[in-house]
């Protein structure tokens, strides 16, 4: 299948975006990172409106992405009103902390606040992966997808915070810390787990014969080899993002070490974000439809 690049941006954004959320909520429920709390909701502001811009370009008459929202059980819809929950909470947290800026320079948020960041962040990343689950795509029709999304913002979204402590002169707390480690080895797994998937999943394709061109009955229209995101091209992006999600595992487990996070931290993110990126590649080269074989 093609790579659809508004929507590998839409989702890698999406995620990014709501992984940073969740841990400024992390954050205040354990009471830390308050400095980076106003410079993380403008981050996370800022990398859902890329993902919204990115996800125009997939439509030939954008215009007209309203004409979905009729139907409350699309995908497009319950993405759109994920990302106005979290849109809302991003208002409201950012009049909280500019309320509360007046004291002593350090504005915390409530714990109920950031306890609904947290859930509304899970569950955008979570709805907006399960957008692509369909059993006419054997490879896409599996838990895992939306759960290596999970595990991106997981990763992403924590070292993320945690840069944007050390600029703001904190040491990145305990918690932020942990999840970052937790969140990178999750994503890890989760990736390995997706790919394992993916391979089980093309044998899918044998089993409903082989769709071919009338005037060449005897070759098949496509290469069932090829949908493995072990052959051909996918190889290199399957190499990418494993690597890519490590990474991040062993930025973590440094920069919990040596406290050096505007560095570790930085690496970490990015990789986990290429890494994302380039599972998405894999994702769309091993998705075709069973529907291309009958």
């Amino acid at each position: 299948m093609e790579l659809q690049w508004p929507l590998i941006l839409f989702t890698t954004f999406v995620a990014w975006s709501a992984g940073l959320f969740g841990a400024q909520g992390a954050a205040a429920l354990a009471g830390e990172g308050r400095r980076a709390q106003m410079p993380a909701l403008i981050g996370s502001a800022a990398l859902l409106a890329v993902g919204g811009v990115a996800v125009f370009f997939h439509l030939e008459h954008f215009e007209r992405i309203f004409n979905g929202f009729g139907n409350p059980t699309s995908g497009i819809t319950q993405e759109l009103v994920c990302v106005v929950v979290v849109g809302a909470l991003m208002v409201v947290a950012f009049v909280v902390l500019r309320r509360a800026a007046g004291g002593d320079g350090a504005p915390a948020l409530p714990k109920w606040l950031a306890a609904l960041m947290i859930a509304a962040a899970a569950l955008l990343v979570l709805v907006t992966g399960h957008s692509y689950m369909m059993a006419a795509r054997p490879a896409w029709d599996s838990p895992l997808g939306p759960l290596t999304l999970l595990g991106a913002a997981c990763a992403a979204g924590p070292l993320t915070f945690a840069v944007i402590e050390a600029a703001r002169g904190e040491a990145a707390g305990r918690a932020t810390a942990l999840f970052s480690l937790v969140g990178s080895i999750a994503n890890l797994a989760a990736s390995v787990a997706y790919l394992a998937f993916m391979e089980m999943a093309s044998a899918s394709y044998t089993d409903v014969g082989y769709y071919y061109d009338p005037t060449h009955p005897t070759a098949g229209m496509v290469d069932v080899s090829a949908l493995s995101p072990f052959a051909g091209e996918s190889v290199a992006m399957v190499a990418v993002a494993v690597v890519a999600a490590a990474v991040p595992v062993v930025a973590a487990l440094v920069g919990r070490k040596t406290g050096n996070w505007k560095v570790w931290g930085a690496a970490g993110a990015l990789c986990a974000v290429a890494g994302a990126v380039a599972l998405r590649m894999a994702f769309y080269s091993a998705g075709a439809s069973v529907y291309l074989f009958y």
